[in-house]
């Protein structure tokens, strides 16, 4: 848009901000970006005026207005690069539009790592670009400089184990449309599979959990541990939704495999409120990428079939430990209860 300086002055439009004590920031960032963004490219004092306004507003603008300027500038071609840079260095539901379509350099893209860290750095890995690294840096190194698929494939490995919850969550659910990751083959459970892993895990026999989910999955014995060992709980959540196991079965597995995990009701709650907002795909790409990070489970699993009598004989076992706790619970109950009715007598 030729002549948008003259649009309106800048302090004009910092003193309408102030007007009568009511907020118009947000708006104004809004309808000032709407206003640049209908041009292709823009003159230099053009530029430099947008740039200056926007950059001072979006340090007292809240997180919304911001991310609601990052996803208008992410697709933009002439977006101010000083913009798309402190965009891009944002929390994450602002940069992650901006670290996902904006023209970002190798160096910029190395420095949010080192900067911003594994958050930051599992978006950027969705980008399907290599970023540079350097030996002294450990954010940094989680993103691989080689171009090899096992090296990209343990790059994002890494990534997602070091990330938090939130982290987790947004590599998961973009993971339905990074068009470069296929999908892992579907996981055939049968009915015989799900009670074993299942009563494995409520049985606290955790190498037998790692054996089933190495054998289910394909994926190595050393992969199988860290999803059992993991403190947050979201790699059980991306098995169990790979091999499609029933929500419940998933929930029971939460609270009784893992005691960092289980002994937070909240923390369940949360994981199976993701385990329904993944899909099957976006946790089988992950399964797939850690196949290629750490490939050892793939040989096993060709050479450790499962025979059907076996599976039969397990399953018959589980159903009858499963009775038993059971029972048990509700002669501690009745139990209870006398105890309780003697003592208000």
């Amino acid at each position: 848009m030729a002549g948008f300086a003259k649009v309106t002055g800048l302090a004009g439009l910092l003193d309408l901000a102030q007007r009568d004590g009511v907020d118009v920031r947000p708006t104004m960032l809004r309808v000032l970006t709407d206003l640049y963004v209908q041009s292709p490219a823009h003159a230099p004092e053009d530029e430099r005026y947008y740039t200056e306004l926007a950059l001072r507003l979006i340090d007292v603008v809240d997180i919304p207005a911001r991310a609601a300027l990052a996803n208008r500038l992410a697709t933009y071609p002439a977006a101010p690069r000083a913009l798309i840079v402190q965009l891009a260095r944002d929390v994450l539901d602002v940069a992650e539009p901006i670290l996902r379509h904006a023209r970002l350099t190798p160096e910029d893209l190395k420095a949010i790592v080192a900067d911003c860290g594994a958050g930051h750095a599992g978006v950027i890995a969705l980008r399907g670009e290599s970023v540079p690294t350097s030996p002294d840096d450990d954010a940094a190194s989680l993103a691989s400089g080689s171009n090899s698929a096992r090296a990209e494939a343990a790059e994002l490995c890494e990534l997602f184990f070091a990330a938090g919850g939130p982290e987790r969550r947004l590599i998961l659910t973009n993971l339905d449309f990074v068009p470069t990751v296929a999908p892992a083959p579907r996981v055939a459970m049968q009915r015989a599979d799900v009670w074993r892993l299942e009563s494995a895990a409520l049985k606290h026999e955790t190498d037998t959990v790692v054996r089933e989910l190495e054998r289910a999955l394909g994926i190595s014995g050393r992969m199988a541990r860290r999803f059992v060992a993991d403190d947050l709980g979201e790699p059980v959540v991306v098995a169990a939704k790979a091999m499609n196991l029933p929500a419940d079965v998933l929930q029971r597995m939460l609270l009784f495999m893992n005691p960092r995990v289980g002994e937070s009701i909240d923390r369940v709650y949360e994981l199976a409120a993701l385990y329904n907002e993944i899909s099957v795909d976006a946790a089988r790409r992950l399964i797939a990428i850690l196949r290629d990070a750490d490939p050892v489970g793939l040989r096993r699993a060709r050479h450790d079939p499962l025979l059907w009598h076996d599976a039969a004989e397990t399953a018959r076992q589980t159903l009858s430990e499963l009775a038993r706790p059971a029972a048990r619970g509700r002669d501690t109950l009745d139990v209870a209860r006398d105890d309780r009715a003697v003592k208000e007598a």
